[in-house]
């Protein structure tokens, strides 16, 4: 056959013996989290690309969605790291071929999609060594057991209009189409600071999960936000949304450092995030009187082992609602004083985790106070604020004190305050929004800047004192 693509990344990003690469994969797919309960039709899958020892434990969580389903057709949008042009290159015809065997391409597709789109052309040469498309396809050939074609789109630079004209060419020749998904393939945050990391991906994840590409596009632009496969990204999510994806959900989430342990030195993000389409999905957490007991006690038991020296406990949730990955926060009290409060916006671990990582954090890390001693263990008190997903204020008519928590960004500052502050504070609505300008570093009142972010979210708040 012509035009057969033949791995240019083996034995570097992953096995290039078949055998060696399945046990590879097993071994993958058996460490992997389980994904959380996606409901409706799967329709599209960010993954990250970089050699499977550092990134394929979240791959393979995502790809586990795909476990049972069959699909005619795989989209693929990767981003190009050693081509430099502008638009999307397809792949137009022939077969890829792995050390599993062959796959073969969706010629046809691909022909209405150059013939659709100005932005999209025929193009084998720029494939030819790039890695972010090739990596997806064993973990493919793994877990789907029906035949299927792919459809190669290498993404070059891109502007707004370019990605609204390859999105308005997949949703025309996707719709009426069955069995198709779309692989979006990126990694994060590339960078020299495991905390820059943190932050950095947090921000990007946030956007992604809004679903919404003009944002998700100029945070890229404004560099608080970093993803090497932006551009396919932005294409997804519009092609997504417009035939009817209505949620996006985080799968799992993890970097470089934490993957292998060293903390210093060069770090990546990786993330995999699914698609579906379904209306109805609650964004809040549910969770029984049992579950919020068994996250004190895990922030409890957290806390005391760090700040004694000695190993942080291992756990094993009861439940499967902790395993849901959740932003969550942690606030320490001493006599009634606060001592500590840490926190992440966005759930990029599963909640039981979340909640140990900040609870450590809040007692050992807040910057405001001193770390917490032993003596001072008798004395605190615990409180967990499980937060929904952020959503842009447009209007501040929509935040309800008492309801609402706030998060404000302008420029480089940022600041956080949970919805229980107002209302400990007594505050009105603006004083809250000056009071949040206050915490992210700028002057009261800077949330009347039209350059000014607002988002406000949920959270539902439980403490130790409940439940004495």
């Amino acid at each position: 056959m012509e035009n057969v693509r033949k791995p240019a990344v083996a034995d570097a990003f992953y096995p290039g013996n078949s055998t060696e690469l399945v046990e590879v994969l097993d071994t993958l797919f058996s460490y992997s989290p389980a994904p959380p309960d996606i409901q409706g039709e799967l329709l599209g899958l960010v993954s990250p690309h970089a050699g499977y020892a550092y990134s394929g434990v979240v791959a393979a969580a995502g790809y586990k969605l795909l476990k049972g389903k069959e699909f005619d057709t795989v989209i693929i949008l990767g981003p190009s790291h050693q081509a430099v042009f502008s638009g999307i290159a397809a792949y137009p015809s022939g077969e890829w071929e792995t050390p599993l065997g062959s796959v073969p391409v969706d010629d046809k597709l691909v022909g209405e999609l150059v013939s659709a789109s100005r932005s999209i052309f025929p193009n084998t040469l720029f494939h030819s060594r790039e890695h972010s498309i090739e990596v997806q396809i064993p973990f493919l050939q793994y877990i789907l057991e029906s035949d299927f074609k792919i459809v190669p789109l290498l993404v070059g630079a891109v502007s707004m209009e370019i990605i609204e004209d390859a999105a308005n060419a997949l949703i025309r020749v996707l719709k009426g189409r069955k069995n198709w998904i779309i692989i979006m393939s990126s990694d994060l945050y590339h960078g020299y600071s495991y905390e820059e990391c943190r932050l950095s991906d947090s921000e990007t994840i946030t956007h992604i999960l809004d679903m919404n590409e003009e944002e998700f596009y100029l945070c890229i632009k404004k560099g608080k936000c970093e993803a090497c496969g932006y551009g396919g990204i932005a294409i997804g999510i519009r092609t997504l949304r417009e035939i009817g994806a209505t949620n996006a959900v985080l799968v799992t989430y993890t970097n470089s450092a934490e993957v292998t342990g060293n903390y210093v030195g060069y770090v990546v993000g990786y993330a995999s995030i699914a698609f579906s389409a379904i209306g109805d999905k609650s964004d809040h957490p549910q969770l029984t009187e049992e579950d919020k007991k068994e996250l004190l006690e895990i922030a409890k038991r957290s806390v005391e082992a760090a700040v004694k020296g000695k190993p942080l406990p291992e756990f094993s949730p009861s439940s499967p609602r902790l395993l849901e990955p959740w932003g969550a926060f942690v606030t320490l009290k001493k006599n009634g004083q606060l001592r500590g409060c840490i926190g992440y916006i966005v759930g990029l671990k599963p909640l039981y985790k979340t909640v140990q990582d900040v609870a450590v954090s809040a007692a050992l890390n807040d910057p405001r106070f001193p770390p917490v001693t032993p003596d001072e263990l008798p004395f605190l008190s615990y409180e967990v604020s499980v937060l929904t997903p952020l959503r842009r204020v447009r209007d501040i008519k929509e935040i309800e004190v008492g309801r609402h928590g706030l998060l404000i960004r302008k420029g480089p500052y940022q600041g956080l305050l949970l919805p229980q502050v107002a209302v400990e504070e007594s505050w009105d609505r603006d004083t809250f929004l000056d009071h949040t300008c206050l915490k992210a570093g700028l002057l009261p009142g800077c949330w009347r800047d039209p350059s000014t972010e607002i988002y406000s979210f949920e959270a539902i708040v439980f403490s130790d004192e409940d439940f004495k």
